[in-house]
Parts: structure tokens; C-alpha cells; sequence
């Protein structure tokens, strides 16, 4: 079994199954199953279809010489490499390296002759002639020992060792042939195609999960390249980012992730950057960092979707844009715009199928759909599985289907494949899926009565996300960002220094040639005198404005250094408001666990719905702090997500549903905490009260239906209504709730004193409430 990087290409399981794996042969990016070239990889770059047209209109005029084989070359395994089953793609890239072949044999190039059998022998196999594959590669290795053609056996060697590695994964015999194929580089003084090698063991390494041997091994290439001025380091830093991110050293993942950015704009060779772009949005969700995830994640996407070429990569990003749009519930947009990039692009390989399906069944879950939901989750698993690969995608299938039966309370089925999802390659997940799975776990095993192996699971839950983001790592995090911003500010401030200076260079040569000028004027007319005296008296002035210049800079660099300290510290102040809004939500998280386990212990049902009111309103201002922790906003509540947030959870803690349903209508307004607060406190309460009386169950067993309505608009100027009201059964006769002295009446009277707010208690085809109330005035 192999990891999978959902940001590169993927080649297609039915016609490509001989070389998935074939691309590592010199490295393109970290988990890779497919990139475009084998040979180009080698010099650190890849193949896209703007270089595609660009060698297609250099073809004709080249030469008939070594460059137009490499041309050739660089053609036929674009067309062997494209995702997809097209056997016209296969065809092609016969055609290009046959006739490469035949060039090379004319010039009597016998390592480019090899070099070409090689790659005929690739495409065979991806034809389907797997049985004669291992022994057409060894005969070839021994041709070129006979010859003493080293270059040409290293190269077979190598793409030996990629088929090995993806067909007969024997480890030993590999990773032989990558230090044979090193050895003989080494022989013909080419230390860069060594190195190369050298990166295939740490992949190698990396496929078998030994993450820390693979690290060290990588980080020695590294430092190999520079000693050499190798510039495209840009793939190791990849790999190396993606190491980290799938051990948990996030901070690792960032800066590695962010030096390959850096670095693939110093060499303009943006080849790959939708697959970096991709790569770099992972470590952001990795480290819960929404905006930037998804900023990246739009790039990779945009950049992906230029090519007009199906792949998975493309798919990916597309379900992560999609479930952007379902978190801002825009479900049916979301599922618009999957449906209109299959029509644009459809798929063409099993993985992507998959891919597809998982993207639906977010769509579908969040249109209330269950049905269709439930079987798009299961047709992407058996898309992964038959593809005979068991990857991150494949993992989170699992996870996101064990998530989608506990939303659905069905804990057996939960259970199941959220067990299957932790213990399939534990070792190739990364930590911050292992956490979300044990988080899961655990509510599965408390909804099952397993309370020992829930507690074990939340134990496990609290390690592994104290390990991903503890004070210091959440610290680093955030400085590795600020030094990328500040890097990048620097760099347009460099060229806008530089442009600066040439504009200041041509107004000195116009000055100069309009000095020079006019001194020929005031010669020929007879006046040295007066022009010398006036030449005296601006050299004076512009001396004078120098030294103006001069204190006006110095004092444009004290504020621009003072600016500066304050962006610091207003970095840091928010930064500590973010912890302390994550600490504030862990403490209350631990109230609502402390009064979760109470209820185990007491057998009065009324004590028990005490506690369970109570759990709903440390939760209620547990989602507030934890809505804080995830805005940009420190202050300011979104209140259409954090009211439906609410609702929903109420809704599922009662076990209401289908019976009993929800409609939320609400502005888009962000309020003060200090109003958000009491008024999440008024809808919990009011809606508790629904809940509680307002449906009773029959005497058949079932419980009336209804609806609970909440609405929050705007009435006038800076006025707004709150309404809540129920279509049940009403109040019982004789009840004033004026007089009423309960809890939750007193708390939703109290509560509304405290904003300024006035409250109005009706009953109209049930119970309702109206409060009215002004922000400015609290």
C-alpha cells in the first residue's frame, strides 16, 4: 500500500496500473502517485500543457540532433503519464519515443538509445504486458553492462526499482538498485542524478512509514543540493513538509511547505505549484487554520482547473471549496458547483470516481438527503478499494463515513468503520486525523454504555491535540507566518526600491543633458557670468533640499519602525485572545464531560434534567468561545451560524427528530459577546422549554410533530427582534407567566433586563416569545 498526495496528478488504475507508482523515479513532490515525467523529474522540474505547446512549436525548428530526442522524449511521456485509459494517449507516446529511436540510432547515441528502450518498455506495461516487464528490465540493465554504457544502466536501474516498488514491494532488492544506480552517477561525476537517487531510498523510506529515517535521509539531500547550488530544492522542502504534517510536527510542516513556495518563485519554475499550493492548505487544516486553508486551497484549485485536465488533485480541492460553501450554508450552491465540474470535466480514472462520490455525499448530507448521502459515502469506498490502494483518501472515507453514521446516531456502524479508519496504517495518518477518529470514538462508546473505552479514547483525544497545538507549537505557528508575510513585504518593497531607483537614475541623465544645454546657451549668447552666479545659487538650494530630504527619510524610518512594533505586538495581542477564547472553550468542554459523568450517578429524573440543562447551557457559551477561537473577528459572534449551531445541538441532545424539526431564519449580523452571550443563554432556554412540553409523546408511542420557528431581523434604525415560538400543545390553562417563578422563565426575564431588551410571552397556535431589543444601547 502506498500514501497518496491528493494535490498531484493520478494516473488511472485500468490502463496505468504498471506505472502508478513510476514517477517517483527522481522525486517530483511528497506522497506522490503520479507526476508527468520521469526524465524532466530528474532536473527537478515537470511537464504542464502550456510546456506541452510550447515543445509541440519548437519541434519542427529544432535540429536534428540530441536536443530534438530530448524533445521527444519530454512528448512521449506527457502523453504515457496523462491520467486516463486513452488508449490514443498510449499510441502517442509510442510515436514520439519510436521516432526518438530511430534519431538516436542514425547519431549513434547509444545512452539515449537505452534511455528510449527503457520508456518503451514503460509504456508496454502500461499496455497491459505486466508478465514480461521484470525480465525485459533486467535484460536491458545487462545490455548496458555489456556495452559499459553506466549512464544508460543507472537510468534502467532506476525505473526498475519505481516498478519493483509499486508491483513486487520488495524493500531490499530496491532499494539496491537506487544505490547501484547512485554509485554509477557518482562514477560519471554527475552529483546532482546521484542525489536524485539518493531521494528515491528516503521515498522509499517514506512509503514503508519509517518517517524518521526518511526525514534524516532528506535532510542530507538537501544539504547535498545546496553544496552544489542545485536550484529546484523546492520538491525536498515538499517532501520534507509533507513528513512532517503526517508525524504532527506542524511547525516543521509549515516552514518547509512555506520554503518551497519561497523557492519555487525565486527559480520561476511553477510547474508544479498547484500540487505546492495544495500541499501548503493540508499543514493550514492541519493546524486548524480555516482562512488560510482555504485561500490556498482557491489557487490550487484555479491552477489545477486551467489545465482542463481530469485529475484527482483537481477533484479534491473542488470537495474541500465545496464543503467551504456547505460550513457556510450554501449546500445547494455547493452541489452546483460539483455538478458542474464533472460536466466541464468528467472523470476518467477509479480514484477519481471516488473522489467525486465523497464530494456528492457532502453535498447531499447537508441537503438533508441521507439516502443519497449514505450511498455516495459508500460507492467512494468501493471506488478506493477496487483501486487497490489504501490511502489518506481512502482512511478519510472511513472516518468521514463512521462521522456520518453517529450524526445519523447509528453507533454499531460508527464504530465499525471509524476502528477500521484508526487501525488500517495508523502510522501513515496523520495526528490530527488519529485525534478527530479517537474524539469520535469516544462519543460513539458513551452513546454505547463502553465508558471504560471512552474514557481511553478521550484520553487519547486530549494527547494528540495537546501534542499538535500546545503553546509553544501555536506560538511558532504563528511566527513562521508572520516571517513568510514579512519576507514577501520585503520582496515588493526591494522592487519597489529598485524601480525607484532606475526612474531616479533617468530624471539624473535628463537633468544632466538639460544642465549641459543650457551652459551651451549661456556660452554662445555671451553670459558665463550671470549663469555661473545662478549655478552657485541652485546648487545652494538643492543642497538645502538635500538635507531637507535627508531629515524627512529619517524620520519616514522612525515610523515605519514604530508601525512596525505596533503590528507586532497587535499580532501578539490577538494571538493571545485566540488562546484565550481555546482555553475558555476546553474549560467549559470539561464542565460539560465533569456533568455528563455526574448523571451516571443519580437515578432521579429530575435531577438528571437539571443536568442536562445545565450541559446545554455551558454548552451554549462553549459555542460562542469556540466561534471566537475560529473568526477573524475576536469580539464580534456571527449569529446565522452560532443560532443554528445551538438549535441543532438542542435538537440532537433531546432525540427529537424527525419528529420534531427546526427553521431558522436569521440576519447576517455579528453581535458584541456581551449580547451574544445572554441572548444564546434566552434561545436555549426557550427552546429547552419547547422541547420539554411543548411535543409530548402519545399514547401510541410517538411523539406530536411540529416545528420550532427562531428569527432574528432587523425592525428599524438599529433595532432587532428576536422571535421563538412553537406550534405545540401551548401553555396549561391557568398558567400566568408573569407569576411564574421557574428557572428558565426567571433566567429568559432576567437575561433580557440585562440587554435592555423588552420581552413579550404569547400564545398563538402555541408558545412564543418576542424580544426586542438595541445593540447600541447595551
Amino acid at each position: 500500500m502506498r500514501p497518496i498526495n491528493p494535490n498531484t496528478r493520478q494516473p488511472g488504475p485500468a490502463r496505468r496500473p504498471a506505472l502508478r507508482m513510476l514517477f517517483f523515479a527522481f522525486g517530483r513532490t511528497a506522497l506522490l502517485v503520479a507526476g508527468l515525467l520521469c526524465g524532466l523529474a530528474a532536473s527537478g522540474q515537470s511537464i504542464n500543457r502550456p510546456r506541452v505547446n510550447s515543445l509541440l512549436a519548437e519541434l519542427p525548428k529544432s535540429r536534428p540532433d540530441d536536443h530534438r530526442i530530448a524533445i521527444l522524449l519530454e512528448l512521449g511521456r506527457f502523453h504515457l503519464y496523462k491520467p486516463g485509459e486513452s488508449k490514443a494517449d498510449l499510441d502517442s507516446s509510442r510515436t514520439y519515443f519510436r521516432r526518438a529511436r530511430q534519431l538516436s540510432d542514425s547519431l549513434g547515441l547509444r545512452t539515449r538509445r537505452h534511455e528510449t528502450e527503457s520508456l518503451l518498455i514503460a509504456a508496454d506495461l502500461e499496455g497491459g504486458q505486466r508478465a514480461s516487464g521484470r525480465a525485459r528490465f533486467a535484460d536491458l540493465i545487462r545490455r548496458c553492462q555489456r556495452s559499459g554504457d553506466r549512464e544508460g544502466e543507472a537510468i534502467a536501474r532506476v525505473r526498475f526499482a519505481v516498478w519493483l516498488r509499486n508491483y513486487a514491494p520488495d524493500s531490499a532488492q530496491v532499494i539496491g538498485h537506487f544505490r547501484r544506480a547512485a554509485a554509477l552517477y557518482q562514477s560519471l561525476h554527475k552529483p546532482a542524478d546521484e542525489i536524485h537517487a539518493l531521494k528515491d531510498i528516503a521515498v522509499t523510506h517514506f512509503y514503508e512509514g519509517k518517517l524518521a529515517l526518511a526525514e534524516t535521509e532528506l535532510l542530507a539531500v538537501l544539504k547535498r543540493y545546496k553544496a552544489i547550488g542545485y536550484p529546484n530544492v523546492h520538491y525536498t522542502y515538499n517532501l520534507l513538509s509533507s513528513i512532517c504534517r503526517v508525524k504532527g510536527d506542524l511547525n516543521g510542516g509549515l516552514k518547509y511547505a512555506l520554503l518551497c513556495i519561497d523557492s519555487m518563485h525565486k527559480t520561476a519554475d511553477t510547474a508544479s505549484a498547484a500540487a505546492f499550493y495544495g500541499d501548503l492548505a493540508q499543514v493550514y487544516e492541519a493546524a486548524g487554520n480555516h482562512p488560510q486553508r482555504m485561500e490556498w486551497v482557491r489557487k490550487s484549485y484555479a491552477a489545477w482547473h486551467r489545465e482542463r485536465l481530469p485529475n484527482f488533485a483537481l477533484y479534491h480541492a473542488a470537495g474541500i471549496i465545496a464543503k467551504d460553501l456547505i460550513a457556510r450554508r450554501r449546500p445547494t450552491e455547493a452541489l452546483r458547483f460539483i455538478q458542474q465540474l464533472i460536466q466541464d470535466i468528467p472523470t476518467n480514472t477509479i480514484i477519481q470516481k471516488g473522489c467525486v462520490a465523497q464530494n456528492l455525499a457532502y453535498c447531499y448530507e447537508a441537503l438533508k438527503n441521507d439516502r443519497l448521502a449514505e450511498r455516495s459515502y459508500l460507492e467512494a469506498l468501493y471506488w478506493y478499494e477496487k483501486n487497490r490502494l489504501d490511502f489518506e483518501g481512502s482512511l478519510r472515507v472511513r472516518q468521514e463515513l463512521g462521522a456520518f453514521y453517529l450524526r445519523q446516531q447509528r453507533y454499531k456502524e460508527a464504530g465499525d468503520y471509524l476502528t477500521k479508519a484508526l487501525t488500517t496504517l495508523p502510522q501513515k495518518e496523520p495526528l490530527s486525523a488519529l485525534r478527530d477518529i479517537h474524539r469520535m470514538l469516544f462519543r460513539v462508546d458513551s452513546a454505547r454504555g463502553s465508558y471504560l473505552s471512552a474514557i481511553r479514547h478521550f484520553q487519547l483525544y486530549k494527547a494528540l491535540n495537546d501534542s499538535l497545538f500546545n503553546e509553544a507549537k501555536s506560538k511558532q505557528l504563528a511566527q513562521l507566518q508572520i516571517q513568510y508575510d514579512t519576507r514577501t513585504k520585503e520582496q515588493n518593497i526591494a522592487l519597489l526600491t529598485k524601480q525607484s531607483e532606475l526612474q531616479q537614475s533617468a530624471l539624473k541623465r535628463a537633468r544632466t543633458t538639460q544642465t549641459a544645454m543650457m551652459f551651451g546657451a549661456v556660452l554662445l549668447a555671451g553670459l558665463l557670468g550671470v549663469s555661473y552666479n545662478r549655478y552657485r545659487l541652485k546648487q545652494r538650494s538643492n543642497r538645502l533640499l538635500e538635507a531637507k530630504q535627508r531629515e524627512i527619510d529619517q524620520k519616514n524610518q522612525s515610523l515605519e519602525q514604530i508601525v512596525a512594533e505596533k503590528e507586532g505586538l497587535l499580532v501578539e495581542k490577538e494571538w493571545m485572545l485566540k488562546e484565550i477564547h481555546h482555553r475558555v472553550k476546553n474549560n467549559l468542554q470539561v464542565i460539560t464531560s465533569l456533568l455528563n459523568s455526574q448523571s451516571d450517578y443519580l437515578d432521579d429524573p429530575v435531577a438528571l434534567a437539571a443536568i442536562r440543562e445545565s450541559q446545554s447551557r455551558v454548552q451554549t457559551m462553549a459555542l460562542i468561545h469556540q466561534r471566537l477561537y475560529e473568526s477573524d473577528q475576536l469580539s464580534k459572534v456571527d449569529m446565522a451560524g452560532y443560532i443554528g449551531e445551538v438549535v441543532d445541538y438542542l435538537l440532537e441532545t433531546f432525540s427529537v427528530q424527525p419528529a420534531v424539526r427546526a427553521e431558522v431564519d436569521v440576519a447576517p449580523v455579528r453581535l458584541d459577546v456581551n449580547l451574544a452571550t445572554p441572548l444564546g443563554l434566552i434561545i436555549n432556554e426557550t427552546v429547552t422549554n419547547s422541547l420539554k412540553y411543548a411535543f409530548p409523546v402519545c399514547a401510541n408511542g410517538t411523539r406530536r410533530p411540529g416545528v420550532i420557528r427562531v428569527t432574528l431581523l432587523p425592525l428599524t434604525g438599529q433595532t432587532y427582534r428576536l422571535v421563538i415560538r412553537d406550534d405545540g400543545v401551548g401553555l396549561p390553562e391557568g398558567f400566568d407567566p408573569a407569576r411564574s417563578r421557574t428557572l428558565g422563565l426567571t433566567m429568559i426575564q432576567g437575561l433580557s433586563r440585562q440587554i435592555g431588551g423588552q420581552l413579550r410571552i404569547f400564545q398563538e397556535s402555541g408558545v412564543g416569545i418576542q424580544l426586542d431589543f438595541n445593540p447600541a444601547k447595551k
